[in-house]
C-alpha cells in the first residue's frame, strides 16, 4: 500500500499543531507583592531625563534590559530636577535651548520664574491629565497611573537593579488633542465616514523592586530615566521675590472669593 505524500505532509502539519496547541504557554513570574509604585519619600531629590517624543515617526527608543549601561544616546529633549521637602516641592527644568524654568509647588500654588519674565507667574496649582504633567498633591511622577496588576509584564534588569515591568499604551496627545480627536471620531461615526483610530502609543515602564521607584520609562519613541540624588538636608523655603508674589497672589483670590455686600 503506497503512501500518498499530500496525506504525509498534511499528517505532520496536524501533529505539529497538535504539539504546538498542547506545549505550555510561557507564564510569567508572580507579581511581587506590595505596592506597585511609590511615592518619593518626604525629603528626595530626582533627575528625569527626557529623549525623543512620544509621536514622533521613527523607529523606537528602547530601554537597556539586561546588565550594564544604556546602548543608546538619544538627544536630551528636557530635563528636570526635582526636589521634594514635604509638601514643598521644587521643579528645575531645562530644555535643548538651554532654557531653564523654575517652577514652585507650595500651599496649593504654583509659582514658576522663567529667566526672561520680569515677574513671576503664580497660579492655583493644577494640571493636565495627560503623560506629561505631575499632580504633586497625589504624585510624584508625571504618566504612570496606568500601571497596575493588569500591565504587570514580567521581572527584568536595568543596571542591575532587578525591576517589576508593565506594560500598557498610552494617548500621547495633551486634553485639547484629545478632545478634538474624538471629536473627529464622533462627526465620522455620524455620517457614517470611516472612523480614525484613537492615537496611542505603547509604554513600558520599569519600577525599582527594592523602592517602588521608576528607573526607566518609554512612551512611544520618548525614554524617561530617573536618577535619584542626595536628599534636601533643610526643608525648602521660597526666596522673597516669589513669596512676595504668592502673598500678591493669595490677596487676589480673597477678594474674588469675597461675596459683594448685598444692596438693600
Amino acid at each position: 500500500m503506497k503512501t500518498s505524500p499530500i496525506f504525509c505532509l498534511a499528517f505532520l502539519v496536524t501533529i505539529t499543531l497538535h504539539a504546538q496547541q498542547a506545549a505550555p504557554s510561557p507564564t510569567l513570574p508572580p507579581l511581587p507583592p506590595g505596592p506597585l509604585l511609590k511615592r518619593a519619600p518626604d525629603y528626595s531629590t530626582w533627575t528625569v531625563t527626557c529623549q525623543g517624543h512620544a509621536a514622533e515617526a521613527r523607529p523606537s527608543v528602547k530601554p537597556a534590559t539586561t546588565e550594564g549601561k544604556p546602548k543608546d544616546k538619544e538627544a536630551v529633549t528636557i530635563a528636570s530636577t526635582v526636589v521634594k521637602t514635604g509638601s514643598t516641592i521644587l521643579e528645575l527644568n531645562a530644555d535643548t535651548d538651554g532654557k531653564r524654568k523654575e517652577i514652585w509647588h507650595i500651599g496649593g500654588l504654583m509659582v514658576m520664574k522663567q529667566p526672561d519674565a520680569a515677574e513671576p507667574t503664580v497660579w492655583p496649582d493644577t494640571v493636565q491629565a495627560d503623560i506629561y504633567s505631575v499632580n504633586f498633591a497625589a504624585v510624584d511622577f508625571a504618566g504612570l497611573d496606568w500601571i497596575s496588576a493588569t500591565t504587570y509584564s514580567g521581572m527584568a534588569k536595568y543596571q542591575g537593579r532587578d525591576c517589576i515591568q508593565f506594560t500598557g499604551e498610552v494617548s500621547p496627545l495633551n486634553p485639547k488633542a484629545r478632545e478634538e480627536e474624538a471629536i473627529a471620531i464622533g462627526q465620522a461615526i455620524a455620517f457614517g465616514q470611516p472612523v480614525p483610530p484613537e492615537t496611542k502609543v505603547t509604554a513600558v515602564a520599569y519600577i525599582d523592586l527594592e523602592t517602588r521607584l521608576p528607573l526607566v520609562v518609554t512612551f512611544g519613541n520618548e525614554k524617561r530615566i530617573y536618577q535619584y540624588g542626595t536628599p534636601p538636608a533643610a526643608e525648602l523655603t521660597l526666596p522673597p521675590e516669589l513669596e512676595n508674589a504668592v502673598k500678591e497672589r493669595e490677596k487676589q483670590l480673597k477678594r474674588l472669593s469675597t461675596a459683594p455686600a448685598r444692596a438693600y
